[in-house]
């Protein structure tokens, strides 16, 4: 088993592969990859720019993934792949600039820029965009008057948990693709107790803010599992494999549509902020907070 992509080496994404092998006779100009973890979306995305640029793909149908260029692009530093992320702050971008890059004006600009020019190998330029959010701001119009010019050197990839944490207009631009759900089932039996107080919270509103105030409740450790429970819930409820008997399911099945984006999205702004050392009490309260409210507006 070649382990180039380890995401998705696995035969659960051998179908999927299958597919995008077959596209790239005809590359889409927009490629939405949704579902599945971020992980596998990066790994089927890096693949994705594989298929398009390995030198015996043209003839074998898929990546090779042991010729030099595959080896670039699962590292991310291929010289025609590009990767933009708006949950990256300007900040950051400029202090720490890595191979994955803020989304932003000046960035579009530049994008713009190099996508003038040829392609350095005899393939397609990639861009990767991920943390993409339903707000219409200056970089994002000028994302898609990009998407708008046809381009035989240049394809675009989506990367999102769900279409829906998208504008419409670039998922209407788009040619999606689901990747396979996580395990949603895989059970955490020591989190029952918080996942219950969490459902609890978000029916009855009470109880969990004072479970979490507790001195030395919950640490970073605890609040990320239980951010995966939630994870999980959702995977469960998106997929429509739920289990009502299961709390937490029971609770976030009053989320629809866009409110199951949102809550998606919180859930990953918690985990981003436990990361950057955030009190776990203060990130578990203000998110239940929020799904508390969203589910009462939704309800």
């Amino acid at each position: 088993m070649n382990t180039l992509l380890p995401a998705i080496a696995h035969a659960a994404f051998d179908r999927l592969k299958a597919v995008l092998n077959n596209l790239g006779t005809a590359p889409p100009q927009v490629l939405l990859l949704e579902g599945g973890s971020e992980a596998q979306r990066m790994d089927t995305a890096r693949y994705w720019a594989a298929r398009i640029n390995c030198p015996t793909a043209g003839t074998t149908g898929a990546p090779c993934l042991s010729c030099p260029s595959c080896h670039q692009i699962a590292a991310g530093e291929h010289l025609d792949l590009a990767a933009y992320d708006g949950r990256i702050s300007n900040r950051e971008d400029e202090e720490n600039p890595g191979i994955i890059r803020a989304f932003n004006m000046e960035r579009v600009r530049e994008l713009k820029v190099r996508l003038r020019d040829a392609p350095h190998g005899q393939g397609r330029r990639v861009v990767l965009l991920m943390g993409l959010s339903l707000t219409r701001d200056e970089a994002s119009n000028a994302l898609l008057k990009a998407l708008e010019e046809p381009s035989n050197t240049t394809v675009f990839v989506l990367l999102a948990p769900q279409r829906e944490q998208l504008l419409p207009t670039l998922v209407s631009r788009s040619f999606c693709l689901t990747l396979p759900w996580p395990d949603c089932h895989a059970d955490d039996p020591e989190m029952h107790p918080w996942e219950d107080a969490l459902a609890q919270f978000l029916v009855q509103g009470q109880g969990f803010l004072d479970k979490v105030a507790g001195k030395g409740a919950i640490d970073a450790g605890g609040a990320t599992r239980l951010l995966l429970c939630c994870q999980k819930a959702m995977s469960r409820i998106i997929s429509g494999r739920h289990d009502p008997a299961r709390p937490l399911d029971a609770a976030l099945t009053a989320l629809h549509g866009k409110s199951r984006a949102m809550a998606c999205q919180w859930f990953a702004e918690a985990q981003e902020a436990l990361n950057y050392g955030v009190n776990p009490a203060r990130v578990l309260e203000a998110l239940s907070t929020r799904l508390f409210t969203l589910r009462r507006m939704a309800g």
